[in-house]
């Protein structure tokens, strides 16, 4: 068999199960919704149950679509998706593509940060721990990152909240701008202190795993006989790390961060809740309670396919950089 031939079978192979996947997701979020113990109509008019009713409520149940089962509803949605459209969310009375949009900007500059600074700071820790294991302070790190890795996010988003916004008020409690103000009517740099105790919690949550699988990693690459030989031919330390450590431990890191993607985007949606941040997370939440099945399907196709690129990006690295060779 080609090369070609080859890659060709993998991406097909990945297309499909992407399909499969994404199909598998829309039916489980549709099915919860059916099952939800909410009136869409009442959260149509917020929450009020007798603003509507009789024959105006049905024409209303009809106008929307909530009349259609389950299948219906995916399939006009998928109809939709077909069109390059993702639908009309009837409780914003928004395109399902323009709210996503919207939220999503902030969602992934949050994301991002967080992502990026645990991964400098994860690493960074890890290779320096991992280097003296034996030290005082090399234990007393990893048990740090033990007790974060098991603390839940949403209690050190509180915690940092009551801390730093209501004890010592340095920082906003939440939002993306003051009461009463439009976050688009703000520059970004004037927002930049709502984005600061949502990215510390975020961070937090991605930080430990990295940090201890990146001490582990380099003490494995540190007892190889490579590094050995290195040592006894008289190799400083730093040189080891340039050409032994960082070459070897560096991209399971990235792979790590990578295939968390899922873990990243769960946290997110907590954190958002909490720090009352407006992304694509709250309005994750939002749907959910609302009943809003258009606007709750595409940010639910949106958050597999960030899954998915994820998963394959790691996937992709692990075979191609063969994590598994030799030192």
């Amino acid at each position: 068999m080609s090369l070609n031939s080859q890659q060709s079978r993998i991406v097909c192979f990945s297309i499909t199960r992407l399909l499969l996947q994404l199909c598998l997701a829309l039916l489980v979020i549709s099915l919860l919704i059916a099952f939800l113990p909410i009136d869409p109509i009442a959260q149509y008019f917020n929450g009020n149950v007798l603003a509507v009713f009789g024959e105006q409520k049905a024409q209303l149940i009809e106008q929307l679509g909530l009349d259609q089962s389950i299948l219906e509803q995916i399939i006009t949605f998928s109809h939709a998706l077909l069109s390059g459209e993702l639908g009309y969310s009837y409780h914003r009375q928004e395109e399902v593509s323009q709210i996503i949009w919207q939220r999503s900007r902030y969602s992934f500059i949050l994301m991002g940060s967080a992502s990026l600074v645990a991964l400098i700071l994860g690493y960074g820790i890890g290779l320096v721990i991992g280097l003296k294991p034996k030290a005082i302070s090399s234990k007393i790190i990893t048990q740090l990152a033990l007790m974060v890795n098991s603390i839940p996010s949403f209690w050190i988003g509180l915690l940092l909240i009551t801390i730093f916004a209501v004890k010592l008020i340095w920082l906003p409690v939440g939002g993306l701008a003051p009461i009463g103000v439009s976050p688009e009517s703000i520059s970004f740099y004037d927002k930049i202190p709502y984005f600061i105790l949502p990215l510390i919690t975020l961070t937090l949550g991605l930080i430990a795993p990295i940090i201890l699988h990146t001490k582990e990693k380099v003490i494995e690459v540190a007892q190889s006989q490579h590094v050995k030989y290195a040592r006894i031919h008289g190799l400083s330390t730093l040189s080891i790390v340039r050409f032994h450590l960082l070459r070897n431990t560096l991209i399971p890191a990235i792979v790590i961060q990578l295939a968390g993607f899922s873990e990243l985007f769960s946290g997110s949606v907590i954190i958002e809740t909490v720090f009352n941040f407006p992304g694509l997370g709250q309005t994750l939440v939002q749907a959910g309670l609302s009943g809003d099945t258009p606007l709750l399907l595409g940010i639910t196709l949106c958050c597999a396919l960030f899954v998915f690129i994820g998963n394959a990006t790691a996937s992709l690295l692990s075979k191609r950089l063969s994590l598994s060779t030799s030192f």
